[in-house]
């Protein structure tokens, strides 16, 4: 009891910030929100600009919030709490280099500049100054199942590189939290996600997911049924 109350004490900021941000980041990228937000401020700010705001609050939120709320408020749980020995440190090492590229990988295939918002806010921006005819580009992720190169080995690459980014970073406490987090995080919002991407394709992504496992490389297809 007592080491619960002294975590939440700790942590409970942190905790909480990052239980707000899953549910707008989960909330707001889905199509019910952005049809509500379209009836408010219509659907050319948000088939256009939408993504990059998205995508901005989404970035201050995790580091200048919670990332900063969470070692910045415990500097004393930020040392390491074991030292790896050196052998073991170089294949972590590796791995971590690993992580980064994974999700530099599934960044780049995803489309990077639409992925951010960038493609869509510049279409928008043309059609403002009347140097691009006003067509509504398709929301990201909804024109096209992506299930070549990285995503043919695993259904969420982005989230397998920052858990693996995260799970060979320092062993601090403050690390080990914020991997919980994100780790809770990550089985929620890939649980709505998959529920999103069955609603838009159908039976193509089923398939899909009967070969390619969600986080992790799956050594053989599951069973249909």
């Amino acid at each position: 009891m007592v080491v619960a109350l002294t975590f939440l004490s700790d942590y409970g900021p942190e905790l909480a910030a990052f239980a707000a941000f899953a549910v707008f980041h989960s909330v707001c990228a889905h199509e019910p929100f952005k049809d509500a937000l379209a009836r408010v401020t219509g659907r050319f700010f948000v088939d256009h600009f939408w993504r990059a705001a998205y995508c901005a609050l989404s970035l201050a939120a995790l580091y200048n919030v919670i990332s900063a709320l969470l070692w910045a408020r415990n500097l004393d749980h930020n040392i390491w709490l074991f030292v790896y020995p050196d052998w073991l440190w170089s294949a972590i090492t590796i791995l971590h280099l690993g992580s980064v590229a994974l999700i530099y990988v599934a960044f780049v295939q995803s489309d990077y500049l639409e992925f951010l918002g960038i493609k869509q806010a510049w279409h928008g921006a043309l059609v403002l100054v009347g140097a691009r005819t006003p067509r509504a580009p398709a929301l990201f992720g909804t024109d096209r199942l992506v299930v070549s190169g990285v995503y043919r080995w695993i259904r969420h690459p982005m989230l397998s590189g920052g858990l693996l980014f995260l799970l060979t970073s320092g062993p601090s406490l403050n690390n080990l939290v914020y991997t919980g987090m994100y780790l809770i995080y990550m089985v929620i919002g890939g649980y709505y996600e998959e529920r999103r991407l069955i609603r838009i394709f159908g039976p193509d992504y089923l398939r899909y997911r009967e070969r390619v496992g969600a986080f992790f490389p799956r050594l053989r297809p599951r069973l249909a049924g």
